[in-house]
């Protein structure tokens, strides 16, 4: 049996994580649809990342991207290719759907209770948009929340099957918002870690 032990940096600030953004779907997998524009989740969770991206790279953060263009990945290419990469944080972004056109708001979910403070200092700093709360869902099924090696959050950035929502997601300006959320989610976590 073999058992690794990661530390936490010696120093508990963003520039000294790799922080891992995996926008989701991608390729074959187009995720949900707009309900108005028909645009396809898989484009924009690649948008609200690449500005997650650019903006951590701005504060000096060090990034990892599982995807920057629109390609296929299996979740066991993902998992093998972060595990490859051993980030301190892995965020997963994606767009929520609905059969009812009036549900709305930003999400959080974590898989292990361990995980929990930081999709929940992602979901407080998102709720600061003005998006309503659909909550911070724990016991997730998620493949990329499986590994234990490295704090996970999949952050479902709003709603494509609600139209105020929808056009939240469609503007770049709100895109550039979310990332800043989210880095200041990473901020907030990492104080309560000291």
């Amino acid at each position: 049996m073999t058992i690794r032990v990661k530390r936490q940096p010696a120093k508990l600030t963003p520039q000294s994580l790799l922080v891992a953004i995996d926008p989701g779907h991608g390729g074959d997998n187009k995720g949900a649809t707009g309900v108005s524009s028909n645009i396809m989740e898989k484009e924009y969770t690649l948008k609200i990342a690449k500005e997650l991206e650019k903006y951590l790279k701005s504060k000096k953060v060090k990034t990892f991207m599982t995807r920057t263009v629109d390609t296929s990945l299996s979740m066991v290419d993902r998992t093998m290719m972060l595990r490859g990469k051993d980030p301190t944080i892995l965020i997963s972004i994606h767009l929520n759907s609905s059969g009812k056109d009036t549900i709305r708001g930003v999400s959080t979910y974590y898989r292990y209770i361990g995980f929990r403070s930081l999709s929940q200092a992602f979901l407080d700093r998102m709720l600061e948009l003005k998006l309503k709360e659909f909550g911070n869902v724990g016991a997730f099924n998620f493949s990329l929340s499986g590994p234990t090696e490295y704090p996970n959050c999949l952050v479902e950035v709003a709603f494509l099957s609600n139209k105020d929502d929808e056009k939240l997601i469609l503007s770049p300006k709100f895109q550039k918002q979310v990332a800043i959320k989210i880095y200041q989610g990473i901020e907030d976590w990492l104080k309560k870690m000291k």
